[in-house]
């Protein structure tokens, strides 16, 4: 009988001692957690305030450079050199995007 009951206090000690191990790590796991959701919230809100201001600062470069353009040449050959100049830029954006996105993590 005293084996059995010094067997039942033994894992109930180890449980014990787990449990706090357990409670140790699930807290330090949640702090990271919680850090991980704080800096993606500030990346967010840095992300929706940085995004119209790019497509301002975009649109003002491309109708600079048509104004610049329609000094020189006829307006729909200006538009149309503008508008290509956009879309080469877009698409290197939107190469640049892929192969970050397809890129594997370490």
């Amino acid at each position: 009988m005293r084996v059995i009951s010094q067997f039942v206090v033994r894992v109930f000690d180890l449980i014990e001692t787990e449990g706090r191990a357990l409670l140790s790590v699930v807290r330090e796991e949640a702090r990271r957690a919680q850090r991980a959701a704080a800096n993606l919230a500030i990346g967010a809100a840095f992300l929706l305030i940085s995004i119209p201001l790019i497509v301002a600062g975009f649109m003002l470069v491309a109708a600079g450079l048509m104004w610049w353009l329609e000094t020189l040449l006829d307006r729909p050959l200006a538009a149309v050199i503008t508008g290509t100049v956009i879309l080469l830029i877009g698409g290197g954006c939107l190469g640049l995007f892929r192969s970050f996105a397809g890129r594997a993590e370490p």
